[in-house]
């Protein structure tokens, strides 16, 4: 999904205003998670190579490591982590995430960094083509078929990498994805796409809805790219257009849905139909008075009227506090379907 014109340079916009107003935003000990005894959080970024055209991709690793957090600016964020720090020992499940479209790998950092809190490696892909920094895809078939391609070559990168390799439970595997991050984690779950199921979406869409703003490029392709070291996937407001009951018959991992009630962005009917066709029991919530963006990370108050629509919440829902309770369930919900024993439950 691109992002209308109002909100598609947010991420960009943040950047700019943040740098300007001197904001400090400081994720970490402070951050949304009502869990249990907080591990300290290591942060990296690793480049990997882009399957598309052989270019440097990147993404953000979160971990749980022994070493004390300190502040640590990147752009516009001030992120209190051990930068570059060891993986505590252990052998630890690993999350990956995908953004949506026009987005970035820090859209979600809370939900990171709570379940690093908690034990998990969460590696964000920053998806090359279609993030806030490099859009030139946003919409092609290119988009649809790079998204899973990148996401897989990111996980081979960290399963390989030297520091992060040994303390990695290759079999305990999740990811969780956002809009075109929910289409994204549903091809590597074993969905089959189907991108002319978009065009005819778009010749006419459901009134209000804004994913087809503007436009998608026609195309009959087809996207299959199952990766079975994934064992479950969250889905929040996916898109879920290109993906008929046929398509979805190989998805037989645990998945947790989610549907925003008052999505601008993607209308009801597509979380909808997408629930109606899974062949698998899930987990499913529509999230009450929520907009397409409560799944990205609470953004400042002071700046929230000039970042635009991806800041905005429908009156009467408090992202914040849906946070705090959104990062508990996905953490609780890869506990029971990765199977990660805790003590004192």
């Amino acid at each position: 999904m691109r992002l209308p014109p109002s909100s598609m340079p947010f991420f960009k916009w943040w950047e700019d205003a943040v740098l300007r107003m001197g904001w400090l935003l400081i994720i970490g000990a402070a951050v949304l998670w009502a869990g249990a005894a907080a591990a300290e959080v290591g942060m990296r970024a690793l480049s990997f190579t882009n399957p598309a055209d052989g270019g440097a991709a990147r993404v953000v690793v979160w971990y749980p490591t022994d070493v004390p957090e300190t502040p640590v600016r990147r752009g516009p964020f001030t992120f209190r982590v051990a930068e570059g720090a060891p993986v505590a020992e252990g052998r630890h499940p690993l999350v990956m995430l995908s953004h949506g479209s026009g987005g970035s790998a820090f859209g979600h950092a809370d939900t990171a960094m709570a379940l690093a809190r908690r034990g998990y490696v969460v590696a964000a892909v920053h998806h090359r083509g279609n993030a806030f920094d490099d859009d030139r895809d946003a919409g092609t078939e290119r988009m649809w078929r790079n998204r899973p391609a990148q996401l897989s070559a990111a996980l081979d990168y960290v399963l390989a990498d030297p520091d992060l390799a040994g303390r990695l439970d290759g079999d305990r595997i999740g990811a969780f994805g956002f809009s075109a991050g929910g289409y994204t984690v549903l091809v590597a779950a074993g969905g089959v796409a189907d991108l002319g199921r978009i065009t005819a979406h778009c010749r006419t869409p459901p009134a209000g809805e804004r994913f087809c703003h503007l436009g998608n490029e026609e195309t009959q392709a087809r996207v299959a790219a199952r990766d079975p070291r994934i064992r479950a996937a969250v889905l929040m407001a996916p898109v879920g257009v290109p993906f008929s009951k046929g398509g979805l018959a190989g998805v037989t991992i645990p998945i947790r849905l989610y549907r925003a009630e008052r999505d601008e962005q993607i209308a009801g009917s597509q979380v909808e139909k997408l629930r109606e066709r899974l062949p698998v029991p899930f987990e499913y919530e529509v999230v009450r008075d929520a907009g397409h963006f409560a799944f990205l990370m609470p953004v400042p108050a002071a700046i929230a009227a000039e970042v635009g629509p991806p800041a905005w919440d429908p009156p009467g829902f408090d992202r914040a506090a849906f946070h705090e309770r959104m990062n508990a369930e996905i953490a609780d919900f890869f506990d029971r379907t990765l199977a990660i024993e805790r003590q004192g439950r």
